[in-house]
């Protein structure tokens, strides 16, 4: 691997909240449009909305902030290539949603209404969960050492 392509381990928290807000954004510019649109007519549609968002950033999102945290913390290098912030089944798991997703909308497999409320919150626990790696990346934290 060339130093090009390596960066400071606390650099990566750094692409990797930069990643999740993108992400978390492009999901929420489909899902918050329907959702407002429909809403008003359907106001049963925002509870789902933040049932979805309350599964997804507690239950998953969360969990994997930590995850990819102290996996990079425990990494014995100072730098690593710039693509390690996620390991190859987060990889996997992005490229089965992206995919899942475009066919679900694409093929019209479900209702704009339940897209409005899925989208919505899923994008939103996205996009924080970018923001705690924004968090990690800010406070160093992977560069801290445990005492052993």
């Amino acid at each position: 691997m060339s130093d090009f392509m390596a960066v400071p381990k606390n650099r990566l928290m750094f692409i990797a909240g930069i990643v999740w807000c993108l992400a978390g954004g492009m999901v929420c510019s489909i899902g918050l449009p329907l959702l407002w649109n429909l809403g008003v007519a359907q106001l049963g549609l925002y509870p789902l909305a933040l049932i979805i968002f309350l599964l997804f950033y507690f239950l998953i999102f969360s969990k994997l902030v930590v995850k990819h945290t102290e996996r990079i913390r425990r990494r014995p290098e100072p730098r690593l290539p710039l693509w390690s912030f996620f390991d190859k089944a987060s990889y996997i798991v992005m490229v089965i949603m992206m995919a899942g997703g475009m066919w679900i909308r694409m093929g019209h497999v479900v209702p704009n209404w339940m897209i409005a409320f899925f989208y919505s919150g899923l994008g939103i626990a996205l996009f924080l969960c970018g923001v705690r790696f924004l968090g990690v990346f800010s406070r160093k934290e992977v560069l801290m050492v445990e005492a052993e």
